[in-house]
């Protein structure tokens, strides 16, 4: 991987600035203690993160990682994994929001302003079940945390400037107070990939940059088997990634029944802000 020394040295020096900040009784998702080994996320190990294709290459700009986080367990009978759901653009997964409400499983959904002004009935069923739903911030229209004129991750295309990436992050933090009446905590940038430039402004703008460690649905593009098989080799400490903006997709039927047997096998889930969490190789 091409990757400029300060972004090596710089930006994990940077992310373990973040390591003292604390949200009652959570920590901030970079790092829960001073102590805690912070790296910038790899491709590798987990068997159901990311697929071979889902490297850490931006396919058409450079110097962009997926950051990979995990709950901090305090021992082996800690069982608690988090469920994290993008609402990007698109539409609400009635099929799948109606499921967790039933079975009572939390979720974090980081949901885009576009997101949250185009369903009202989405936005309204998660309001009505602040217990279970947590709302953060996921930016005003869903742009990629690469800063530069012409650069794209997956097609999508970035913030030409530092300034167009502080209005998405800003407008969709604003967005999120708007509907919850409480500040946006986390951020999660659209692809989930970030260069140093950007981190570097999320972080000074006081936001918690939101990783992941299962990738659950690569974007509500697998079909149900796949899904609930990646679910089957969910560990303790887990934060899985999934979408709930895509209704015709298989997302929901994968993941009803991949949640259930976590259930059965004994995990427990909880909100971001309910854990301390650590970047993880």
């Amino acid at each position: 991987m091409m990757i400029r020394t300060r972004w090596s040295v710089g930006f994990a020096a940077l992310i373990m600035l973040t390591s003292s900040w604390r949200l009652g009784q959570a920590d901030a998702i970079e790092s829960p203690t001073v102590a805690s080994a912070v790296n910038v996320a790899s491709a590798a190990a987990h068997a159901s993160t990311p697929a071979a294709s889902d490297s850490l290459h931006v396919p058409d700009g450079a110097r962009a990682v997926e950051l990979h986080s995990r709950i901090v367990t305090r021992d082996a009978t800690d069982k608690r994994v988090a469920l994290t759901l993008d609402a990007c653009a698109g539409l609400y997964d009635a099929e799948l929001i109606d499921f967790l409400i039933a079975q009572r499983i939390p979720a974090t959904i980081f949901a885009t302003k576009q997101w949250l002004d185009h369903n009202p009935t989405g936005r309204a069923v998660l309001r009505a079940h602040p217990d279970l739903f947590d709302i953060e911030n996921h930016g005003e229209h869903h742009i990629p945390a690469v800063i530069g004129k012409g650069r794209k991750v997956y097609g999508i295309a970035g913030a030409p400037d530092v300034l167009h990436l502080r209005r998405e992050v800003e407008n969709g933090a604003q967005a999120v107070e708007d509907i919850t009446g409480e500040p946006s905590r986390w951020y999660r940038a659209a692809t989930a990939r970030y260069d140093e430039d950007a981190v570097e402004e999320i972080q000074r703008l006081g936001y918690r940059i939101a990783g992941f460690s299962v990738n659950a649905d690569a974007g509500a593009t697998l079909p149900q088997a796949e899904i609930t098989a990646r679910l089957k080799h969910v560990q303790a400490g887990d934060i899985i990634l999934a979408h709930m903006n895509k209704p015709r997709s298989q997302t929901a039927e994968g993941l009803r029944p991949g949640l259930l047997a976590l259930q059965q096998r004994g995990f427990v889930f909880v909100h971001l802000n309910d854990v301390a969490v650590q970047t993880t190789p």
